[in-house]
Formats: C-alpha cells, structure tokens, sequence
C-alpha cells in the first residue's frame, strides 16, 4: 500500500474524528455510526477476500457477537466491554468450526456452503428458547453511562465505534503489507504455486478467517448494545450482513485495503437516503439501489478504485502525449549546427 494512501485515510480520520463538533444532528450521527459499522465488518469480510476467499457467511459470526453481548449482560450481569472481547472469542471459535470442514472447498462451493451456516445458526437461535429467547429476542437493559456503553446521545456511541474502525483499519493496513498479506495475495493469483514454495495455504486461511469472523463479532456486539434489541431475522440476516459487506467490498475493490472503506461510505448512506425518500412506494429504493449497483459494476468491473486508478493513468497518458509533440519541435543540433 503506497505511503499516499496510508496519508489519506489518516486525513479521512482526522475528519472523521472532527465530525461532530461540527454535525449536531442525531439523525446524521446515526447515518456515520451505522456507516462505521460497516466499514469494520467490510473490512473484516475483506481480510479473507485478499486472499482470494469470498465469504457470504459472516452474518453468522455478527450473529454470535450479538448473541453473547446480549446473554451474557442480560443473563448474568457480565460487563459490556468483557461480553464485546467474549463476543470476539465466540465468533472466532464458530469460525473455527466452519472453517475446518469448509475450507477445503473453493471458489462457489465455499461461497454457499457459508450461507448455509447463517440459515443454520438462525434458526437454531429461533429454537433455543431458553438461551436466546427465540424469535421474540432479547432486549438490553437501559442502564446509561460509559461502562455500559449506553447514552442518550449518538456522540458517544460515534466515537467508540470509530476507534473500532481505526482499530480494524489500521489491522487491515499492517496485514496487506506484512509478509502473510503478500502470501494471501499470492494465493489469489495461484494457491498451487504458493503451496509449491513451502507456505501453508490451509492453516492460512483458516487464521485469516479466524482474524476476520473475531473483528466481525466485535462489531456484532456493538451494534447490539446500540440498536438495544437483539432477535434472529436481523443479528443473523444474510442481506443486511453477508450481502452487503461483500457487496461493498466489492463496489469498492475487494482484495484492496481503500476500496472496502469507500464501498461502504457511499453504499450505506445510500441506501438508507433511498429507503427515506422513496418510503412510499414499496420495493422503489431497492430497484433504485439495485440499479445503482449494476452501473458501477458495469462501468467498473474492478471496483472504485481500479476504476479512478484507470481514469488517473488515461490522463496521464493523455497529458505525456500532449507535450510530446513540443518537445519534438525545436530538435537538437549537431555540433553546433545552426540555421
């Protein structure tokens, strides 16, 4: 990753971390922490896709971050921040069991085996009554303050998620331009070439996946505590959080470390404007959105990045050839030939 890009998402940092003290408006800080956590869960579903993984089965690990927060804190009075780390663990060790049996596939098969597994956890959430309160779920206590992660405002909640995604991005960055985030990408291009060289691309990926479910619960958590209401068709919705963090990945640039990040600050902000606006014809934002999707995917089948990248390189290319003609205008003397 070049030292401009690593420059930008500090400044995009600082901005963010800026934001509101300029925006008082809780509707907008809602619209940013809604964001935020999609950022981290995009970014998290990225980790896999470096190496060339396309997961849709990370609802399943958001899922089981909500789920322990939530059992933990109401059931047994467990501390917020211990059940967000007990969220991580728990996420990490379910991944484990999808990642032994399931890895060994590739491409597509491994892609839908993964949606199984959400579909599997939701419905044994539904059935476990005892523990997970089946479809009527469970509801967060209202108690307020820091310890609790619970307030009144969205200030709070804004700067809390955000140290999650600096957290998150700044893993991302240190894993793509360590030594297992240039063998991850050499797994994207040939998986038998890279395990020709010695590299263990099995307990690679599995580590990976480990890594990406575990910061996966830990926003999983998060949103829990902030959204108060925890039940199966949402913690464990494959639209909301399968599709949608690949589809942002993707958008973006999947495999990069920009393009996860911008898929998910334009993509989300769209889709709950569209939801807003066009409340009052069924099914209108969802066409609107869908159309979207199909002309950035058309337009820029490699993402928003590759897309600016190749606008950047045409225009250079074009600028070069414009002063090329002028150089070539006055040629240079022979042994001080003159006119």
């Amino acid at each position: 990753m070049s030292k401009r890009n690593i420059m930008l998402l500090a400044i995009a940092g600082a901005i963010a971390l800026l934001l509101p003290l300029v925006v008082h408006d809780q509707y907008i800080l809602h619209i940013a922490v809604v964001t935020f956590i999609y950022i981290g869960i995009t970014v998290a579903w990225n980790l896999m896709a470096i190496g060339g993984t396309l997961s849709l089965g990370h609802a399943a690990f958001f899922g089981v971050g909500a789920y322990t927060v939530a059992i933990l804190y109401v059931d047994y009075g467990v501390n917020p921040w211990i059940g967000i780390a007990a969220g991580m663990v728990m996420a990490g060790l379910v991944s484990l069991l999808l990642a032994i049996p399931l890895l060994r596939l590739r491409g597509p098969f491994f892609t839908l085996s993964s949606l199984a597994f959400v579909e599997i956890l939701r419905l044994l959430a539904i059935w476990a009554t005892e523990l997970t309160n089946g479809s009527v779920g469970i509801t967060t206590p209202p108690d307020q303050g820091f310890a609790f992660i619970s307030f009144e405002r969205r200030e709070p909640y804004y700067f809390i998620i955000l140290a999650f995604v600096i957290l998150t991005v700044a893993f991302s960055v240190w894993l793509y331009n360590s030594r297992t985030g240039y063998h991850l990408r050499a797994m994207k291009i040939d998986e038998e070439a890279v395990r020709a060289l010695g590299v263990r691309s099995s307990g690679l990926k599995v580590g990976t996946m480990i890594i990406s479910a575990a910061i996966t619960g830990a926003f999983g958590a998060f949103a829990a505590l902030y959204f108060f209401v925890i039940e199966p068709e949402t913690q464990f919705s494959m639209t909301l959080y399968s599709v949608q963090p690949a589809l942002n990945g993707i958008i973006g640039g999947m495999g990069t470390v920009v393009g996860p990040i911008i898929g998910a600050i334009i993509m989300t902000p769209l889709g709950e404007w569209l939801r807003t606006s066009f409340a009052g014809v069924q099914g209108l934002n969802f066409m609107i959105y869908g159309l979207a999707l199909i002309l950035i995917v058309r337009l820029m089948p490699g993402g928003l990045v590759d897309g600016f990248q190749k606008v950047v390189r045409r225009f250079r290319k074009k600028g070069g050839a414009a002063k090329a003609p002028e150089s070539e205008a006055v040629p240079a003397k022979k042994g001080g030939e003159q006119e």
